[in-house]
């Protein structure tokens, strides 16, 4: 019992597609999006989402406190920073360090579970993205994560088929930043507080990333590639879901804790000891839409 609610928990934290080899940010290959939009609201649907091990030493995701931090730096509590695939340094991506461990708590199995319940529509993050008049160059959009649902359907490569419609959720979280940009066709936004919404067995969560940080490029297909969503995940947080996920188990959430001591390595409190696991995700997007009776005031 208490290995299967520790892999509950896991699984809902561990949004993941194993049918899509999404990586770190490439923008060797851009499309030619010099073509002007037609239209300056656009919605996607994530259809990957997957946290990605660090390999040598280099992850994808940002440097969200702005130093590069070596193992002896006390502002990250002695933890040692990680290089992006692009050479970039400083890169705050911690739970990276963690992910080969999935395995051995059995999230190897769940992760084909949280893949099945995005194909269910029981996972369906939103981005609407406003206000672009431009693909390639763009100093000033908007971006809005939204909750929604419904049943997609699925192409012959097991990824959502683009431009389906889908409901608003009730509860959608909203998150919103009106300062993101467009640079060489890369959508780039934050830092913001953005809260992903999931569920799994019929218990909804919601997670926040705090200071986020996200970065995706355009194709000419309206798609968005290569996306990674980093940000800092509060220690506390992942705890209240651990609870909410253990039921009357006790023994879980011990284990939980087990699996994250010693990983913060943001937001140092007063006695020095870091609040927040550093994290990133690899995504990429499709294009859809809401029904127009789910938007109506």
């Amino acid at each position: 019992m208490r290995c299967s609610l520790v892999l509950l928990f896991l699984s809902s934290f561990f949004l993941s597609c194993a049918a899509d080899d999404h990586g770190a940010l490439d923008t060797s290959s851009s499309s030619d999006l010099s073509l002007e939009p037609v239209q300056t609201t656009f919605l996607l649907v994530l259809d990957t989402f997957q946290f990605v091990p660090v390999e040598e030493g280099i992850a994808p995701g940002f440097n969200i406190d702005g130093v590069v931090s070596g193992d002896d730096d006390a502002g990250s509590c002695n933890k040692e920073d990680l290089i992006a695939p692009d050479g970039e340094e400083g890169i705050d991506n911690q739970l990276a360090k963690v992910v080969p461990l999935f395995d051995f708590f059995g999230v190897g199995a769940a992760l084909n579970y949280v893949q099945d319940s995005i194909e269910e529509g029981g996972v369906l993050i939103m981005f609407e993205i406003a206000g672009v008049d431009d693909f390639v160059n763009d100093p000033i959009v908007s971006l809005e994560v939204k909750a929604g649902f419904g049943i997609p359907l699925l192409g012959t490569d097991g990824r959502l088929l683009a431009n389906q419609t889908f409901h608003l959720h009730p509860d959608s979280p909203d998150s919103f930043v009106d300062d993101a940009r467009i640079e060489d066709g890369v959508l780039h936004a934050g830092p913001f507080n953005v809260t992903i919404p999931f569920a799994v067995l019929g218990m909804d969560y919601q997670l926040t990333f705090n200071a986020a940080q996200i970065e995706a490029r355009w194709t000419e297909e309206g798609w968005l590639e290569g996306g990674v969503l980093g940000g800092g995940v509060r220690l506390e947080d992942l705890y209240a879901i651990g609870e909410t996920a253990a039921a009357d188990d006790g023994s879980v959430l011990p284990a939980i804790k087990q699996l994250f001591d010693g990983m913060a390595d943001l937001q140092p409190d007063e006695e020095g000891e870091c609040q927040q696991v550093s994290c990133a995700v690899a995504f990429s997007a499709v294009p859809a839409f809401f029904f127009a009776s789910d938007l109506a005031p």
